[in-house]
């Protein structure tokens, strides 16, 4: 669980669950934008807090408040606690959820100092594996972490749960008139799901760099003539530098990398509102388009190509692809225990899935934070043309 130089001492492992009688039995179907997903790894991310108080105090207090705020938040999350099954008449999955279906938790103690994980320094991304859990990272998940928090830190439920908070189920809001969940399923369906697999220690570098406004003014300037491509020039001109940043740091680290090859790079964006019908911001599901304008303002809609998603992903060389996890929009660090500000997020799943993690500043939320998991030699060259390239566009 940890290795010889970091020791992790769990104090309690549980499971929690809804209240008895909560939730009666459901099943949530997939649709093909969940399908898209299917076999992708789950993110992992760590949220770091200041506990304020002693040890005894988080024994006796704190974590029965934390497993009793978990199970009422639960019981309006329920597909966080079911279980995804396959039909035998190979209908595409669906998440099942019974009476007593349950999460795990655990309570440890890590000796790792905690000023050195929260920093945007450069750390061992080994030395984050021994605190990781099992969790899914996107817009839903953020919002029951949210509830989570609210509930726990205000000891009861909000008298007042609705709109953007609940979660909305209607899984007959997404028309599907081109059979995409079909031709997303019969190509899954070939591949052997293997559930969740845990993330194994790399020696890479793990490190934060942050895009103040003032930086992002000068790169959207520098970009400025493409503002009619794009909807979010913030966040594609912090794209646009990174990804050059990138490759330079693969060329400048020793790695070959042919002049003639082509670079992808890899990002999502929330379709709710340009669907027909349009779906609400707290719509329970993956959701993805291309963060395109042209696109969004087609005839032919966001969904328009969706079809050959799998095969034009598949035909990606993995090893010139970058991706993005996470959003400035999630507002991570608005989530409030009642511990205080959180101190820090990190991203670990990066290390594996080749992608960077982004999201808003912790001081000034119209900073941008990003997260780089690189080989050592890759993130020193990273560091060292970062400056260089930010100045280009003074």
């Amino acid at each position: 669980m940890a290795s010889s130089d970091e020791m992790v001492n769990v104090s309690e492992e549980c499971r929690v669950s809804p209240p008895p009688n909560a939730v009666s039995e459901k099943s949530l179907p997939l649709t093909f934008f969940d399908l898209i997903w299917l076999h992708f790894h789950l993110a992992q991310s760590l949220f770091f807090y200041k506990f304020p108080h002693s040890k005894t105090h988080f024994i006796e207090t704190t974590i029965p408040s934390l497993k009793h705020s978990l199970s009422l938040a639960l019981r309006h999350f329920y597909p966080f606690e079911g279980n995804l099954l396959f039909p035998p008449n190979l209908r595409e999955p669906e998440i099942h959820y019974v009476d007593g279906d349950s999460v795990s938790m655990t309570f440890a103690e890590f000796n790792r100092d905690f000023a050195y994980l929260i920093k945007n320094h450069q750390r061992k991304v080994a030395h984050f594996y021994p605190l990781l859990p099992q969790l899914l990272y996107g817009n839903a998940f953020i919002r029951f972490i949210r509830l989570w928090a609210t509930i726990h830190k205000l000891q009861r439920e909000p008298l007042m749960l609705e709109g953007a908070i609940l979660p909305f189920y209607d899984r007959t809001m997404v028309k599907d008139p081109n059979k995409l969940g079909s031709i997303f399923w019969q190509h899954h369906q070939k591949i052997k799901f293997e559930g969740y697999r845990p993330l194994l220690p790399t020696s890479n570098i793990l490190a934060a760099i942050l895009l103040s406004q003032v930086d992002l003014q000068r790169l959207k300037k520098g970009f400025g003539s493409m503002s009619n491509v794009v909807t979010c020039l913030k966040f594609y001109s912090s794209m646009c530098l990174h990804m050059g940043l990138h490759v330079k740091a693969r060329a400048w680290s020793g790695e070959e990398v042919s002049e003639n090859e082509l670079e992808h790079f890899i990002f999502v964006a929330d379709c709710r509102a340009h669907l027909d019908p349009t779906l609400p911001e707290n719509y329970f599901a993956n959701l993805i388009g291309e963060a395109i304008q042209e696109k969004l303002g087609s005839n032919k809609g966001v969904l328009e190509g969706l079809d050959k998603w799998v095969v034009n992903f598949s035909s990606i060389n993995i090893e010139r692809a970058v991706g993005v996890a996470g959003s400035p929009g999630f507002a991570i660090y608005g989530i409030d225990f009642g511990l205080g500000q959180l101190q820090k997020r990190e991203s670990i799943s990066i290390d594996e899935t080749r992608c960077i993690s982004l999201h808003e500043g912790k001081d000034n939320k119209g900073d941008i934070e990003v997260g780089l998991s690189f080989p050592k030699i890759k993130m020193k060259a990273f560091a060292s043309i970062f400056t260089d390239g930010l100045m280009v566009y003074d």
